[in-house]
């Protein structure tokens, strides 16, 4: 079996929404990446960036793209979440739609992605594994009001649901913003944290 023939036959294997990268095929990356390439003008798969590609949907219209929080999580890990008037929105406080979609990561932000800004948080976020709604809730708390359209009441509402379906953790957020570095932040934590004692 020719390279281009594995390279083919383990995407039709892969689940639809995965992310895929030359260094997981066997065979020399010039002829993975060549393979690779065709598939992209085939529209089996898409190539996000450099050294990404990701196997979508496929439809009439042709296959989407993934959504950037996808694109981000892949590439930096755990700990990535919406920021700004993407966090707001996330929590269903604005109706607003932004942009360009702002993304809180861990660390160094990655090279920049279309219609995406990466704004650099504490490491911290993703040495405790948080959710992309839990950062959405620091980053909400960060900024309050500014982005939001609701009162104080609706955010804390927001958080109550997210944490019944199990997308917030309070104990983990407790550990993450005893090491936050934005006082208003720990200050609106704590105001936020008394309405679930």
């Amino acid at each position: 079996m020719t390279i281009a023939a594995q390279v083919r036959a383990a995407i039709d294997q892969a689940p639809l929404g995965a992310f895929l990268a030359p260094g997981e095929f066997e065979g020399s990356s010039r002829a993975v990446e060549s393979a690779l390439s065709r598939l992209t003008q085939q529209g089996v798969v898409i190539r996000v960036r450099q050294g990404l590609y990701w196997k979508g949907p496929r439809s009439a219209f042709g296959m989407p793209a993934p959504s950037s929080m996808d694109i981000a999580l892949r590439i930096v890990g755990e700990g990535v979440g919406p920021a700004r008037l993407s966090a707001a929105r996330a929590l269903g406080l604005t109706t607003q739609l932004p942009a360009i979609e702002s993304i809180a990561v861990p660390g160094r932000p990655p090279a920049p992605l279309p219609g995406v800004r990466f704004v650099s948080r504490p490491y911290v976020r993703q040495l405790h594994g948080l959710h992309s709604d839990e950062v959405a809730v620091l980053e909400t708390l960060r900024d309050w009001p500014i982005y939001s359209e609701a009162p104080w009441q609706s955010l804390v509402e927001a958080v109550q649901k997210k944490q019944a379906l199990g997308t917030v953790r309070l104990d983990r957020l407790d550990a993450v913003v005893a090491r936050e570095r934005s006082p208003r932040l720990r200050d609106r934590w704590r105001r936020l944290r008394a309405a679930f004692k």
